[in-house]
């Protein structure tokens, strides 16, 4: 029997400051009001998993080995149990994976819930792991994907079941986007001059990201606007290779590697235009954060980007990898302050019209008590 207030379970690698972990984040502060949450981290804790502890969320760090750990399974079915959850919401494939194996044990099972909020470049059918995925699905009740091209991986990739995927695509918090800031301010704390023209990124450094096809594009960018600078806030393993990159292309002192930023309301309300290089992306956070800021959008054509970006209405899209292409649509924005100003009013109206944290909780809220009354997706 379900309790007064049903038990609910999020199963991440970790809550690291990222796209899917905000979410969570913003599922667990939103709906609260009627539901229990408790925080399951494979991996690592993370400063968002830091500050859910000190709100009084259970998070707890499994410690997941290398390798397929099945050991983690039955760690991950004993916290199920005494936390006596009802739900068990995944996020990503290897927690969902995981998820399922120790939701599955013993006699009584609670319902699971399969979110994922991206996919690796490339992305390609492993026929093993399609038979598995098959094998998973009588114990899977609901299927997410954040993007109509993530439902579609699933579908062709992994195997699943494309009647029983349905997409809920990531909210942001579009209240807290655009506000009046001191831009002056902002802009020192970065390095930047009042009439220097600038285009950021928010997003980790990682290669899914590829800041290496976006330091390539500004070095063009630079060559026309030399007053041009390129923002880039998060923190990877791959950053120390693009400060590099930008030293061998002359253009380091064109360029602001300004670190994990909490601030990202401000830097966005500073910028005058914003780009992402990515490989794959689902519904990207920072990008939706950024259009219901004002920005104008220079972005690949991958993922869920052209379900967000109306191309020439929003932003311009340019082929993943091409450096001089994506160089060619910052340098468009840039040029055409009042075009770019068009770009940037309709981006906000989208945001806030499709793509809020409003619609997207209500979405789960719905969909979690859809599963816990015994429905299925």
């Amino acid at each position: 029997m379900i309790a007064t207030r049903p038990r609910v379970g999020h199963v991440l690698h970790s809550m690291v400051v990222a796209g899917a972990e905000t979410l969570v984040d913003a599922m667990v502060r939103r709906l609260s009001d009627e539901f229990d949450f408790v925080v399951l981290l494979l991996d690592e804790i993370g400063p968002l998993g830091e500050e859910l502890q000190e709100r009084g969320v259970p998070v707890e760090v499994l410690g997941r080995r290398p390798g397929v750990d099945f050991a983690l399974a039955s760690k991950l079915r004993r916290r199920i149990l005494a936390h006596r959850l009802d739900l068990v919401h995944a996020h990503q494939y290897t927690p969902w994976f995981y998820g399922m194996l120790g939701a599955a044990g013993g006699f009584s099972r609670p319902r699971t819930l399969f979110t994922e909020h991206g996919r690796h470049y490339p992305d390609v059918r492993r026929p093993k792991r399609v038979l598995f995925n098959r094998a998973l699905l009588p114990f899977a009740d609901g299927l997410v994907a954040v993007s109509g091209f993530v439902r579609d991986c699933l579908v062709e990739n992994e195997g699943l079941p494309s009647a029983r995927v349905r997409v809920v695509y990531n909210g942001i918090d579009a209240g807290a986007f655009g506000t009046r800031v001191d831009r002056a301010a902002v802009r020192r704390s970065q390095g930047l001059e009042a009439g220097d023209p600038v285009v950021g990124i928010a997003a980790r450094f990682a290669p899914v990201k590829d800041h290496a096809t976006l330091v390539r594009a500004f070095a063009e960018v630079v060559r026309v606007l030399p007053r041009a600078k390129l923002a880039l806030a998060g923190d990877g393993d791959t950053r120390p290779d693009i400060e590099r990159l930008a030293r061998e292309l002359g253009i380091a002192e064109s360029c602001r590697f300004l670190g994990v930023r909490r601030d990202i309301p401000a830097l966005l309300a500073s910028w005058d235009a914003f780009t992402l290089s990515s490989l794959s992306e689902g519904t990207s956070v920072t990008l939706l954060e950024a259009m219901a800021t004002g920005l104008p959008i220079a972005a690949t054509r991958v993922g869920g980007n052209p379900e967000i970006v109306e191309e020439g209405t929003t932003g311009l899209l340019a082929p993943r990898g091409d450096a001089e292409s994506l160089g060619r649509a910052i340098l468009e924005l840039l040029n055409d302050p009042a075009r770019a100003r068009r770009f940037g009013e309709a981006g906000r109206a989208r945001a806030r019209e499709r793509f809020t944290i409003e619609r997207m909780t209500q979405d789960y809220r719905a969909l979690y008590r859809s599963l816990l009354s015994g429905a299925r997706t």
